[in-house]
């Protein structure tokens, strides 16, 4: 399907939009390690694949009264681009939530962050769209710092470094099908892909999670759910309305940074010296492509 080209107010909008869904998508890392250490009183953490789970099942809950009256507009694409969309989604969500309870959350975060490579890959063939040349030198300054924190960082945990990688793969692929469901309205995406996948883990929390919380950690997974999850992506579904998908991968890279941050400062885990090296390339990869498109009247 042929690319649209928004307005530049629309597509500025687009791009406020992205950042603010960076910034609340990068609560995740302090929340998750909140839910998954062990703690005193109710022995070991909550394992991922719960808080994958339940994750998806509140923040689509909380999206769902958005979402009922423009349910129509899912025929305005056949219907493998919602199902692919769900499980797309369900591996992305799952994988990173696995990988953030199994290394540092700067590590899952930032190799999730390999999408845009996948992304400035698969675009072309997925949804037409041709990133621009120029926007490839930014795209390299961004993944320079992806790879400087991957390898700083190789030593820890292969298995939660490999979960992070499928991870970040799969954003690649939900971001493109998320573009491709531009005549759907963006609460029903949202609404479709967090209840899905929530339904879809169900069985697997079943057999190897835990399904009673106690009332901290329901909390917890209330603003996991809510405010970290399914308000963020409201946004991130909107936005890919109006900015094309290899630019919103790029954008949202921001999140890469913001989330070790975050989880310093609320449980003290401590920022690997590989992510303060990696984190200022991967902002500059991000400012120079929306400075260049700026300099260019684009977004």
């Amino acid at each position: 399907m042929a690319p649209d080209v928004p307005t530049r107010p629309a597509a500025w909008a687009g791009v406020a939009a992205l950042v603010a869904c960076a910034a609340l998508w990068s609560l995740n890392g302090p929340l998750i390690k909140l839910l998954s250490p062990s703690e005193p009183d109710s022995g070991a953490g909550v394992p991922g694949l719960t808080i994958a789970c339940y994750r998806s099942l509140l923040g689509g809950l909380v999206v769902l009264p958005l979402a009922v009256q423009r349910a129509r507009t899912l025929r305005n694409v056949p219907a493998r681009w919602p199902i692919a969309c769900v499980v797309a989604f369900t591996i992305m969500t799952a994988c990173f939530v696995i990988a953030t309870t199994q290394t540092a959350a700067a590590n899952a975060i930032l190799l999730q962050y390999t999408a845009p490579a996948w992304v400035w890959l698969l675009s072309p063939l997925v949804l037409r769209e041709r990133p621009r040349r120029r926007e490839a030198v930014w795209l390299a300054a961004a993944l320079g710092g992806v790879a400087v924190i991957f390898f700083g960082n190789a030593g820890a945990g292969s298995r939660g470094l490999l979960i992070a990688l499928v991870s970040g793969l799969f954003f690649a692929v939900l971001t493109m099908l998320i573009r491709g469901m531009r005549q759907v309205d963006a609460n029903v995406v949202v609404a479709v892909n967090l209840l899905g996948s929530g339904l879809l883990l169900i069985p697997a929390m079943v057999l190897w999670g835990e399904i009673a919380l106690s009332m901290r950690r329901t909390l917890l997974m209330l603003a996991l759910g809510v405010v970290q999850f399914g308000l963020p992506y409201v946004l991130f579904a909107w936005a890919l309305q109006r900015v094309e998908a290899h630019r919103a991968a790029l954008i949202v890279l921001l999140e890469a940074v913001l989330n070790p941050l975050w989880t310093w400062l609320v449980v003290g885990e401590r920022v690997p010296p590989a992510t303060l090296l990696g984190g200022p390339l991967i902002l500059l990869g991000v400012a120079g492509s929306m400075g260049s498109s700026a300099r260019r009247g684009e977004t």
